[in-house]
């Protein structure tokens, strides 16, 4: 359990918020279906392997080595690391082993070379005002969402935001999720920029100075690797493409209107915004700007050379 604390002078309390929502029930002790199923599999075979072995082997010996795999298994089944337990780790060490590490946009025709294969994305394409069209899955579509900073309030103030982001959150009904990610922030665009408009600034001091920031930029990002957070909501409508789109549109636009009314500011992505939040999240290490996007139903060729020449990754 995770205790939001708060100053009850100010008439707010602290709120218990449980840490796991999707934690798993038990029903043999402290252990889940899935942890007794594997624990039983795993006296199963011990017990096998002890009636085949008991006349060959000491029993001293097979009970050491019974001790040694049933603590083994009850390691790998019991601890965990931020939520899952050690054999899910190893099941996806071992899918990401013999998973191909480049994937590519491609018919299923297509020949790849060795170590590509096709990429399943789940978006199919982006269409007006911006909704994803997610094929059997219906659509879904984005809100980019501003941050309110409740330290900066009185209690009563916090009070009231937190009301009324619970009443905006119990008022969207249908699947939706709000998504955190960093990605990094390139200063040297801006540095570049201030250094051109320098020169047209009215006064000899303004641009020494305009000068000096920009170097400053240049430095700061030289020697440090900034991220910036950016908060989606994503809006999933389930069912046939035609009615989930239009459904999704509407489902955006009234979240962005409820969640305004907290003060956090919001603002319904268009087809363009769309695809470049896609793409950022696809590849969160490199710079993204939307403008630099190809926008939807645009065949993207590669430079003459490259390893993936004669495939042409498209939105459709």
């Amino acid at each position: 359990m995770a205790t939001r604390r708060i100053d009850t002078e100010e008439g707010l309390y602290p709120v218990p918020v449980t840490a796991d929502l999707e934690i798993e029930d038990k029903i043999l002790g402290p252990f889940t279906a899935r942890q007794a199923a594997y624990l039983a599999c795993g006296a199963v075979v011990l017990w096998l392997g002890y009636a085949a072995l008991r006349h060959l082997i000491p029993v001293p010996i097979l009970a050491l080595a019974a001790l040694v795999l049933a603590g083994a298994l009850t390691v790998a089944v019991t601890t965990k690391r931020d939520g899952l337990t050690l054999d899910r780790y190893l099941r996806a060490a071992l899918r990401h082993h013999q998973t191909p590490r480049h994937r590519v946009t491609a018919d299923p025709d297509t020949q790849l070379g060795d170590g590509l294969a096709p990429l399943k994305f789940p978006v199919g394409d982006v269409t007006e005002p911006g909704v994803l069209d997610l094929g059997p899955d219906g659509a879904a579509a984005l809100v980019e969402c501003g941050t309110v900073n409740l330290a900066l309030r009185s209690g009563t103030e916090a009070n009231a935001v937190l009301g009324a982001f619970a009443r905006a959150l119990n008022a969207l009904n249908g699947p939706f999720q709000f998504a955190v990610t960093a990605h990094r922030v390139d200063l040297t665009q801006a540095a570049e920029a201030c250094t051109r408009q320098a020169g047209a600034l009215a006064h000899p001091l303004l641009e020494a100075r305009a000068r000096e920031h920009a170097e400053f930029l240049r430095q700061l990002a030289d020697s440090s690797e900034l991220t910036a957070r950016r908060v989606l909501l994503v809006v999933r409508e389930p069912g046939p493409i035609a009615s989930a789109a239009v459904t999704a549109a509407h489902r955006a636009a009234q979240a962005a209107q409820l969640l305004a009314a907290c003060g956090i500011g919001t603002r319904v992505l268009d087809p363009d915004q769309a695809a470049a939040a896609i793409a950022a999240a696809c590849d969160p290490y490199r710079d993204h700007q939307p403008a630099r996007q190809a926008t939807p139903h645009t065949t993207v060729r590669l430079a003459e050379g490259s390893a993936l020449e004669g495939i042409e990754p498209s939105w459709d």
